[in-house]
């Protein structure tokens, strides 16, 4: 009796908790019994769905343990919370259990800078990756920053690779090549309006497709504005590049390197490179 009814209550929680898929991330703080960062250790199935063990990294609402076991739909219509990832977690308890729905808004945490900014207005302690801080510290560091305009990547302009299939970084180093219209260079030098960079394709980093070893197609849309923090690459022979590109560069860091050029945080770190260029 006690698993059909968690399973009816993930079901009712499930056709409301779709409605929190457009909302805000103030909304989905409020609407949340509990709400934390941690990496899903381990998933197995219940006779309700599935039940999934957190290793809790940071405690937001509602919880202060360091694990914690929750309830989970055995199939979704967002996305599938799969092992070994980080995630920004909102759930809601019924009775003893706590209920987590991917379409309730939690989302892995290399996805949630925007929610992750809101709740450092609630606990200082938590904050994006790529805050403003961070980036700054970034520019200082970089040799070569400058905001360009995405003209594709190799999966969007169907750019060969010698790998049949790229893995993520980790015991081999593994990129992909996105092309870029130079839009301003605001350190260093980059003598051609269009060039290359390379960017790192690891393990729930910002700049990557979430669960798929390649470029977000979000972050880097054709059209997209970037602020690039940047280091020459002497030379690479393993593939050609597509006429007119010669340049090439790689970014400075997996997460933060590539980051859309009208952020709060972006627009931080050029007013402190015009500030120091003066």
């Amino acid at each position: 009796m006690r698993s059909i009814t968690i399973l009816v209550v993930g079901i009712v929680l499930g056709a409301c908790f779709a409605l929190a898929q457009g909302a805000s991330p103030e909304g989905l703080y409020l609407g949340a019994d509990v709400v934390f960062v941690g990496r899903l250790q381990a998933v197995k199935p219940v006779a309700a769905g599935l039940s999934g063990t957190f290793e809790i990294e940071q405690s937001v609402k509602g919880i202060q343990s360091k694990k914690l076991t929750v309830g989970m739909p055995k199939e979704s219509k967002c996305h599938a919370l799969e092992e070994n990832h980080s995630y920004l977690v909102y759930a809601q308890r019924q009775g003893d259990t706590v209920w987590i729905d991917p379409c309730a808004g939690t989302k892995l945490e290399s996805m949630a800078e925007s929610d992750l900014r809101y709740l450092h207005t609630i606990n200082p302690s938590i904050t994006e990756r790529c805050n403003s801080r961070f980036l700054r510290e970034l520019a200082s560091q970089s040799p070569i920053i400058v905001e360009a305009e995405v003209v594709g990547t190799e999966e969007s302009m169907g750019v060969t690779s010698p790998l049949l299939l790229r893995p993520w970084c980790g015991l081999t180093w593994s990129t992909e090549d996105a092309f870029y219209k130079t839009v301003r260079v605001l350190k260093g030098d980059v003598p051609d309006v269009v060039f290359v960079a390379e960017h790192p394709i690891c393990w729930d980093t910002v700049t990557v497709d979430g669960y798929v070893p390649e470029l977000s197609p979000e972050l880097f849309e054709n059209g997209n504005n970037l602020l690039l923090f940047l280091k020459p690459v002497s030379r690479r022979m393993d593939k050609h590049l597509p006429v007119p590109f010669k340049l090439i560069y790689s970014d400075v860091d997996e997460n933060c390197g590539a980051v859309m050029s009208n952020s709060e945080a972006a627009q931080s770190a050029i007013r402190e490179l015009r500030e120091n260029s003066r």
